[in-house]
């Protein structure tokens, strides 16, 4: 019996100890700055064993400094932690038979330069760090004064493009500086009101969903970021300017930026007022613009560059655009950590913005192969815009396994605007159809609550998570009109018809949302993930219009026909399960199936009862791949299919009258879209010759597309009720057909030693077809386009700085029912910036750029926008600066605008701000500790 019970405690005393020499452990850290503790981000690590070298752990620290190895063998090994501008740091770690936390590693600020002996070396350009890009501030030299956009234009794969800020091929939606969110999702505001001297690194990055990083399962869902990485010795104090300025004819500019930075507190405040078009804050801010108020609708307004129309924001996010401007702004942004366990992102935006237009419009329609209608319209309007946003986020890690994310937002908005136009429809054969006069006034008005809470809690088991979240959001926009239209027919008799009414509208969306995930681990390199989301929205639509009664004078006779009450209610549920495989950072696969049902209910209630109901149910898959062919080249790739349901505008039974001319209405008869979307990345870094190359490709198809039918009326009829004249056009939302499309994207970057500049070239390739109905009759279009781009951007000093900018594109356009539609043009836009700085402090500053299009017969069009400075830093630190501006200094601004469709060519012209000039003062804050 003893020997038995010896046996089984020797069986067992072997047992653990085999098992505490095959157990794996954890080690963490912080590796911050040894001068201020700012985190180090992205930091490479690398953990040997001084044994046996082939046992080796490998890693990057995140952009908050965090470092942490998982899965490592007891043993001695030596740790070593590398990163641009830091020495490197060595350390000896012992791992015994428990997770190991190294507490904060101290990184010391290297120098290459002493004062006796200068150390030449080719200077590290960009570095690829996992899947985030890194770009050396140092290789990218740029004027004292330039901000953090001017640094990036100089960035390969980095662009900003009509005030939109592109990263390799995408749209960058967010902008963290160290880690943290920075004016919440305007990455164009951000980047404007930083400078550029305080940046270390830029980091290009997908930033994973809140989900994917508690879980670890990264399932493709990202965003585009750029991460400021600030310098030693930046991140704490005070900085900013202030400027002020005055123009010949009362034209004026002021504003400024102030921002306060101590360890994790960041505040910053922005203002800024002007009469010069001069608009930096985000589309959220431009409702009136975007003719979201009112019942009246809004008529087309032209904007530079093709294709742009009011309802484009970014026309309103950079000068040039139709109209007269004057913008009054105020923006606030807090960064804090309360504690140890709070962290509190917050910022408030308050816009008002004024603006007056001069319009005329030109539109040709294609009726058949010999026959043509011309449209012409001309007029002036006045539009002014209110708008207060609050968004904020609050992250509570309630201990090391619990956490909460809350992120309320709110924002209202108000909104006046008058539109007085003149119009007149003729045919090829010189035949006057008719005429409009038309004079509308429109107030409105809206608010928006929005929040998401979420829970999380991760288990003791290493991989096994749950999180529940629930979401809200309400919004309520109420409008009212005044519409007078006088319009004259004269085909196949004359007549006269006046529309007098008032019209008011309201509209009520409600959206609630619930979202359930667990995540298991399966093994060392797998891992399973099960959910649900429900969402569930309720929109109702409320439009009455009243016409003039003519004995009393009074608005009270309700116009049933352009009267509607309707409700609408689009729910899905949907479970999922999903599988994921990673292989030490070396490999990621993962793989997705989602089963949806959807229920659509439309119910009419006014002017006659109406009910639709639908049911639809979807398999909706998805996939991810990421392979790390080496530490400098990776290839991502990324499937998803989801659906699109038609908003409640386009399903409303209501026609809009604001054009008598040209009427648009809704139809409850659509259903939902299902599209398809692929998309794939190559990244190859070469660090040593300090060179770059990126490659995209993405490919979209939508099956039951949600398109727009288009009818020209060749005879007087009526459509629900409303008169469609000869001439007048009718748009209707229709689900038609398959749309797709696919686009390609690479650049490639290297530096150009004999004239200190780095070059960036890139070059894409675009097609989409798209399928529509015109007068019943299908029409496919086709759009080819070849892209390719130039940048060289100076590295030669602070005194001598210059980007020179070029874009060209050939573009091919068929359509198959309209081929007098098709057309092949080319445009392009050159551009150059050049700032020049004596030690002393004079300066002289240009930009300009030249904008070609060729191919579009009686559109083409050459011109350049020319601006130039000249001025002197004075006071202590060249703080002070004077400056004398002549902007547009050869008058050549104009906004004219070609818009082709798949019924009609449209062109328009806009009233602008022409050549003036401006003498103003600038002060530079900068206080740093």
């Amino acid at each position: 019996m003893k020997s038995k019970n010896m046996r089984l405690l020797l069986i067992t005393t072997f047992t653990f100890i085999a098992f505490l020499s095959n157990a794996q452990y954890s080690i963490s850290a912080k590796v911050v700055d040894s001068s201020d503790r700012a985190d180090v981000a992205l930091a490479g690590v690398t953990l040997t064993s001084t044994t046996d070298s082939k046992k080796q752990y490998s890693g990057f620290t995140t952009v908050d400094g965090d470092l942490q190895l998982a899965e490592v063998l007891p043993g001695k090994y030596a740790l070593q932690v590398t990163s641009i501008g830091y020495e490197i740091l060595k350390k000896e770690v012992v791992v015994k038979n428990k997770d190991l936390n190294l507490g904060a590693l101290l990184m010391t600020v290297s120098s290459i330069m002493t004062d006796e002996v200068e150390v030449k070396a080719k200077q590290i350009r960009v570095q690829m760090k996992g899947d985030t890009t890194q770009f050396n501030a140092d290789a990218y030299r740029v004027n004292p004064d330039a901000t953090a956009e001017d640094l990036i234009r100089k960035m390969p794969g980095v662009e900003v493009v009509n005030g939109t800020v592109k990263a390799q091929g995408e749209n960058v939606k967010r902008v963290l500086i160290d880690g943290k969110e920075f004016f919440g999702n305007d990455p164009s505001l951000a980047l404007k009101n930083l400078p550029a001297e305080i940046i270390q690194k830029i980091e290009v990055f997908d930033r994973q969903s809140d989900q994917s990083q508690f879980s670890g399962f990264d399932d493709g869902n990202t965003e585009k970021t750029l991460n400021i990485v600030t310098r030693s010795g930046k991140s704490n104090g005070e900085f900013g300017k202030v400027y002020a300025g005055y123009g010949l004819e009362d034209q004026y500019l002021a504003g400024g930026s102030m921002n306060y930075f101590k360890g994790d507190t960041r505040l910053s405040i922005i203002g800024l007022s002007n009469n010069v078009n001069q608009q930096n804050f985000a589309s959220d801010d431009l409702l009136g613009v975007l003719g979201a108020s009112g019942g009246s609708g809004g008529r087309r307004r032209g904007g530079r560059g093709g294709g742009s129309t009011s309802g484009n924001p970014n026309d309103f996010l950079v000068n040039g655009q139709g109209g007269i401007t004057s913008t009054n702004a105020l923006g606030l942004n807090y960064i804090d950590k309360w504690g140890e366990k709070v962290e509190i992102s917050a910022s408030y935006f308050f816009n008002q913005m004024s603006n007056v237009s001069v319009d005329t419009l030109e539109r040709v329609t294609f009726i058949d192969e010999t026959n043509r209608q011309f449209y012409n319209e001309s007029g002036n309007g006045s539009n002014t815009n209110y708008n207060h946003r609050i968004s904020s986020r609050i992250e509570y890690n309630i201990n090391k396994r619990n956490a909460i994310i809350f992120t309320p937002n709110i924002s209202f908005q108000s909104n006046q605007k008058s539109d007085f136009f003149t119009g007149q429809t003729d045919l090829s054969t010189g035949e006057m159809l008719n005429t409009i006069f038309s004079n509308q006034r429109s107030t409105g008005s809206s608010y928006n609550l929005r929040a998401n809470l979420t829970y999380r809690y991760r288990f003791e088991k290493r991989g096994r998570t749950f999180s529940v979240g629930v979401g809200a959001n309400t919004k309520t926009s109420t409008g009212e009109g005044e519409l007078l239209s006088e319009n004259e027919t004269f085909s196949p008799r004359p007549r006269f018809t006046e529309i007098d009414q008032i019209n008011e509208s309201e509209v009520v969306n409600d959206a609630y949302s619930v979202r359930v995930d667990y995540s298991e681990p399966l093994g060392e390199n797998s891992q399973l993930r099960f959910g649900y989301e429900g969402k569930f929205n309720i929109n109702e639509s409320d439009r009455k219009a009243f016409d003039k009664d003519v004995e009393s004078s009074a608005y009270d006779s309700l116009n049933p026909i352009l009267s509607n009450s309707f409700l609408n209610d689009y729910n899905t549920n949907a479970g999922s399960v999903s599988y994921r495989y990673s292989q030490r950072r070396k490999l990621t696969l993962s793989v997705s199936l989602d089963l949806q049902q959807a229920y659509l209910n439309s119910n009419q209630t006014f002017p006659n009862e109406l009910k639709i109901s639908r049911t639809f149910t979807n398999l909706l898959p998805s996939a991810f791949f990421r392979y790390q062919i080496s530490p400098t080249k990776n290839l991502r790739a990324f499937y998803r299919s989801s659906t699109n349901a038609p908003s409640i505008t386009q399903l409303q039974n209501v026609v809009d009258n604001s054009n008598p001319l040209q009427l648009r209405a809704g139809n409850p008869d659509l259903n939902q879209e299902f599209s398809q979307f692929f998309t794939t990345r190559y990244n190859s870094i070469n660090t040593e010759k300090a060179t770059s190359f990126f490659a995209y490709l993405t490919a979209g198809l939508t099956n039951n597309n949600i398109s727009n039918g288009v009818f020209t009326a060749t005879k007087d009829t009526l459509f629900r009720g409303v008169p469609l004249v000869r001439g007048s056009q009718l748009t209707l939302p229709i689900n038609y057909g398959t749309a797709w499309n696919i686009r390609s994207f690479t650049t490639y970057g290297f530096p150009l030693a004999f004239i200190k500049s780095n070059i960036n070239f890139n070059f894409g390739v675009d097609y989409s077809q798209t399928p529509t109905l015109l007068n019943g009759n299908e029409n496919i279009s086709d759009n080819f386009g070849l892209k390719t781009g130039l940048v060289v951007g100076s590295n030669i000093s602070q005194y001598v700085d210059f980007t020179v900018s070029y874009n060209g594109g050939y573009n091919i356009i068929n359509n198959s029912l309209t081929p007098q539609l098709n057309n092949n043009y080319y445009s392009q836009n050159v551009g150059l910036k050049l700032n020049l700085l004596s030690p002393k402090g004079f300066f002289f500053n240009t930009e300009g750029i030249n904008t070609l299009y060729s191919g579009l017969n009686d559109f083409d069009q050459n011109f350049t926008l020319l601006n130039v400075s000249v001025g002197q830093k004075f006071l202590k630190s060249q703080q002070g600066e004077l400056k004398f501006t002549a902007f547009d200094i050869l008058n050549q601004n104009t906004n004219v605008n070609r818009l082709v469709t798949e019924a009609y060519i449209e062109d328009s012209r806009s009233l602008v701000l022409n050549r003036y000039f401006m003498m103003s003062f600038t002060y530079n804050i900068r206080n740093f500790r």
